[in-house]
């Protein structure tokens, strides 16, 4: 597998995209062990891909902040996987402020987007919002959708579900250039007394398939899933404001 991009052509991901990427690539790893690959390569195939002038914006969350661990720009780790560890190495990428859900940010607009200051992780006036209102797309390679679509909880802001609730911290935030402030940050936390997750049923799959939302390609037992964000989010606001079931709380 050393040419993502004919796999990203059939996805239909084009010059000029915005990208949301997740992944785990953990079993891509391990597949590719003994051939010394690169895994700068899936980020580099879909930079040429969309180009300078498109975006590209890979989840860098970290939730030291929230247990009262200083946040450092250039310092903190990533826990959402390598990829957004290894786009922080790059001089092509830049991190987003926000000390909690920050992203790793290539192409235009990624120096105004990195400066969004939305104190709320989940705010419309952050990177899910400007993915949400400028037809983004959500790129996953070896994961599921439905563990890693964050995008839920932004639609659960938004409608002010019930099982969750705002919640400020603060902590000593190291910025950029290297100076430390106290900080504060807004986060719509799920009540953990009363769930655990929050869930998407299987069946959802079926719908933004129907609605050509979602594509996926099986690539020698790779999962690669691209999902058009404003019309699924447009569907999780439905779900959750009319009660459907098919966005829930995993209650105990």
């Amino acid at each position: 597998m050393k040419d993502f991009k004919k796999i990203y052509k059939k996805l239909g991901i084009k010059k000029n995209d915005k990208i949301y990427l997740a992944s785990n690539i953990l079993n891509l790893l391990a597949k590719y062990r003994k051939k010394n690959f690169d895994p700068n390569l899936i980020i580099d195939d879909l930079v040429n891909i969309v180009s300078k002038d498109g975006f590209i914006s890979i989840p860098t969350f970290s939730w030291d902040f929230c247990q009262k661990k200083k946040f450092d720009y250039f310092k903190t780790i990533p826990k959402t996987g390598s990829l957004g560890k290894l786009s922080l190495e790059r001089k092509d990428f830049i991190r987003s402020k926000n000390p909690i859900h920050s992203f790793s940010l290539f192409g235009k607009n990624k120096s105004r987007i990195a400066k969004l200051k939305h104190y709320s992780s989940f705010d419309k006036d952050s990177p899910f919002g400007y993915l949400i209102n400028n037809k983004g797309k959500m790129l996953l390679i070896g994961i599921d959708y439905k563990f890693a679509m964050t995008f839920v909880h932004v639609a659960e802001e938004e409608c002010l579900v019930d099982y969750r609730y705002f919640k400020t911290f603060k902590g000593i935030y190291v910025d950029k250039n290297e100076n430390s402030k106290k900080y504060k940050a807004k986060f719509y936390v799920r009540n953990l007394k009363l769930v655990r997750q929050s869930l998407i049923n299987k069946k959802f799959d079926k719908i933004l398939m129907k609605k050509k939302i979602l594509k996926k390609i099986n690539y020698k037992g790779v999962l690669f899933t691209i999902i058009d964000i404003n019309p699924m989010y447009k569907l999780f606001l439905d779900d959750i404001k009319n009660n459907k079931g098919m966005i829930y709380p995993d209650y105990y």
